[in-house]
């Protein structure tokens, strides 16, 4: 009966080093990639992020960034373990990646399936936090983010501009005899809102166009999770190849 070790591994060990090398420094590349992405939406896609009423996109903002370093850590581990041919830095880059890898599929296929529902989440949200925060003492903030939203999309409210109607804003006495915020209008200037005429002021609420904003681009941040993930099983492969390989080499009977 032959030796366990008899069978040697089908790939070469020289080809396997390369392999993964080039694949880690390509990965390393996209981590750094994935950063960019994360800090992008940190600084560019983060003007209405204050009206949500969770933190869904800010926590898929912050594990993007998270994962676009933690990435680049493990790519260089896997060019170091590839190249030093050590298998106990190889074992540590598989288990890793392997995690990383299973982590990134669950939030994006989580924050895939989360945008579908973003428009009825942001109608209760919007509604519920303009109700009681817009044009508010200490609501400076939500107020300004909300005056910008309405000039940017052309719209006025959550659902509609009558959703002021309910709004403490208005309720308290602090509007006037304003009907909504002049950035309502659509051509502003003070005091311009006093006439709700559709002529005059925005009736369509900011629903929809805000749900586009954060759903298209949730929907990047889950198509980069699941394609990096998907990039990763390519060196979860090669890895556990070159370490069988040596640990084959190291255990065959000279």
């Amino acid at each position: 009966m032959g030796s366990s070790y008899d069978k040697e591994p089908c790939c070469g060990i020289s080809l396997l080093k390369y392999i993964l090398f080039i694949f880690n420094f390509f990965l390393l590349l996209g981590g750094a990639g994935v950063c960019g992405i994360g800090l992008w939406t940190l600084l560019k896609k983060w003007d209405y992020a204050s009206l949500l009423c969770d933190d869904l996109y800010t926590i898929s903002t912050y594990v993007l960034i998270i994962s676009g370093g933690v990435i680049i850590i493990i790519a260089a581990l896997g060019c170091f373990g590839a190249q030093q041919e050590h298998k106990c830095c190889l074992l540590i880059y598989f288990t890793f990646l392997l995690f990383l890898c299973l982590g990134e599929l669950v939030v994006g296929i989580y924050v895939y399936i989360y945008r579908e529902s973003v428009n009825m989440e942001l109608e209760r949200c919007l509604n519920e936090t303009i109700v009681a925060n817009y044009g508010m003492k200490g609501q400076k903030e939500f107020t300004e983010a909300y005056d910008d939203l309405q000039r940017t999309f052309q719209c006025c409210g959550a659902a509609s501009y009558a959703d002021y109607q309910l709004c403490q804003w208005k309720v308290s006495g602090n509007a006037g005899n304003l009907s909504a915020p002049d950035s309502c209008c659509k051509t502003e200037s003070s005091y311009c809102s006093v006439r709700d005429h559709p002529s005059n002021i925005y009736h369509l609420g900011c629903v929809d166009g805000l749900a586009n904003y954060f759903s298209g681009h949730l929907a990047i941040i889950g198509a980069v999770c699941v394609a990096i993930a998907g990039v990763q099983i390519f060196g979860l492969i090669f890895s556990i190849c070159l370490y069988c390989h040596l640990k084959y080499e190291e255990q065959e009977p000279y």
